[in-house]
């Protein structure tokens, strides 16, 4: 049996080995002591600008078929990369997944038609406002249980909403008595069809999205308040919270394409009639 003299010796002798070999360990390892680079400066060094998407006509618009993108976000999107002489590469999300896209530098600007929530801005950092949108509520035609907001408020009834989009937020908010049916999806009118299979009494979306439901099923379905959205909310692009010089960037960009009347050639080109402030350029 070896004394107790002997193990001292022999677990000081370790511990020296060890502590050896982490300071070569350390020693050999160079650290990166770089700062990151600014995403304005990081895009004109690669060339490349990465925009992330949800799909959402008129802003975005995604062809089934060749998977070729258009919009009056998209035709902006890729004016900004030509003016800043870089490449533009585009990546799908969905509204709920767009944030983790941005935060885990996948694409270093959303274009998704984002409702600027305070809830949301705890995430990401938004544009200034583009466009501003409400939202609607498609039901069955003859359904008489609905008249107001607070109808839908109660126990026994099923909202069908898209996971993460404002509609989503709004119900979990104000009808906390009702059944929801959450659906993962980019495309909002999925929701909205819940109602045309009787799965559920109502579908809750933009009111872009219920206006164009309403009028495909026309003969199924109403828009309950066509014509006067409720929850009007603002609607911007959205990069990372921490990029501020991009941020102001991409707002005087947004800001040079609205005052020229390009933002309002590309809306136009594609039917698109949001609702603005009104502002006007007087000369002295």
């Amino acid at each position: 049996m070896k004394s107790a003299k002997s193990l001292k010796l022999k677990d000081r002798l370790t511990t020296l080995l060890v502590a050896f070999f982490l300071f070569l360990l350390i020693g050999c390892t160079k650290v990166d002591n770089k700062p990151r680079l600014q995403t304005l400066e990081r895009v004109q060094k690669d060339g490349t600008l990465h925009v992330g998407y949800v799909v959402y006509p008129p802003t975005v618009i995604k062809d089934p078929n060749t998977g070729d993108l258009s919009g009056h976000f998209v035709d902006a999107a890729r004016f900004l990369a030509e003016v800043m002489n870089v490449k533009i590469q585009f990546h799908e999300a969905d509204f709920s997944t767009f944030v983790a896209g941005l935060q885990s530098r996948q694409y270093d600007l959303s274009i998704a038609a984002t409702y600027r929530t305070i809830p949301r801005a705890m995430a990401v950092a938004f544009t200034d406002p583009i466009i501003y949108i409400g939202n609607g509520v498609i039901v069955r035609k003859g359904d008489s249980r609905f008249g107001t907001l607070s109808d839908f408020n109660q126990e026994g009834i099923t909202l069908a909403v898209a996971q993460g989009e404002a509609s989503h937020e709004y119900a979990e908010e104000h009808f906390p008595k009702a059944t929801l049916t959450v659906i993962s999806t980019a495309n909002l009118a999925l929701p909205l069809t819940e109602v045309l299979t009787g799965r559920a009494d109502t579908g809750m979306a933009d009111a872009w999205t219920t206006s164009q439901f309403a009028s495909e099923h026309s003969d199924v379905v109403v828009d309950l308040f066509a014509g006067r959205p409720y929850d009007l909310t603002p609607v911007g692009w959205a990069v990372r919270p921490d990029d501020i010089q991009w941020l102001n960037f991409v707002n005087t960009a947004l800001d040079y394409m609205k005052s020229t009347g390009r933002m309002a050639e590309w809306e136009d080109q594609y039917g698109a009639h949001w609702v603005k402030p009104k502002i006007e350029y007087l000369a002295d």
